[in-house]
């Protein structure tokens, strides 16, 4: 059974909705920052959630 290329017309109009609104606002580039970070946290058993110098050599 081959896939299907068919897109809904939800699916295009989010598409275009999506290119028309500043695709780069700064409160998307906040949403992106943050699930970066969560997605980061997640995928990396290792993360040091303390990066901030503030409290180092306490």
């Amino acid at each position: 059974m081959s896939k299907s290329n068919h897109t809904s017309e939800i699916t295009e109009f989010l598409k275009k909705l999506d290119e028309e609104i500043k695709p780069n606002s700064q409160s998307r580039q906040a949403e992106k920052d943050k699930y970066a970070q969560i997605n980061e946290k997640r995928d990396n058993p290792e993360y040091d959630e303390h990066k901030s110098t503030l409290w180092e050599g306490f």
